[in-house]
């Protein structure tokens, strides 16, 4: 499936924080656990993804979320200037056709103002293989599975 032709990268707030519980739904029902993490670490305030540098982004195609992706400050990395991607997920039916990639370049536009460094952490193949398509580099480092050095304002 292509992109679609009308799609709207819109940043998640306390008004349209719901939309998520679709997808999370969806990513549950799949073995994946992070989007209800999401919406449990939101209402908390554990993590709204409001500090300096960090967002996070629902996908639309029409008025259907169809996938999210966040950007953090990475809580895992003692150094200054490492941003972490987040929560990036595409509805199943949505998947292969380039949204995914439209995301973590947005993720990549806003890091590259903030960070100097972006990492990410995933265990599987496929999202490996992407990630790397796009970048990013295997690392062994502590909770980190890839990462990027990024150009921009960070550096």
């Amino acid at each position: 499936m292509p992109l679609e032709k009308k799609y709207e990268l819109v940043e998640i707030t306390d008004g349209n924080i719901g939309a998520l519980f679709s997808l999370a739904g969806e990513a549950t029902r799949n073995g994946y656990y992070f989007l209800q993490r999401t919406i449990d670490d939101w209402r908390s305030g554990a993590n709204r993804f409001n500090k300096p540098g960090e967002m996070l982004w629902g996908l639309f195609a029409e008025k259907e979320l169809i996938g999210i992706g966040g950007l953090n400050i990475d809580p895992y990395s003692r150094t200054q200037g490492v941003g972490r991607v987040r929560h990036l997920y595409i509805k199943e039916r949505y998947r292969r056709a380039g949204y995914a990639t439209l995301l973590i370049k947005k993720i990549m536009e806003q890091a590259a103002q903030h960070f100097i460094v972006l990492r990410l952490f995933t265990d599987s193949v496929g999202a490996s293989a992407f990630y790397e398509k796009l970048g990013f580099t295997p690392t062994g480092e502590y909770k980190a599975s890839h990462f990027i050095k990024l150009p921009g304002k960070g550096r």
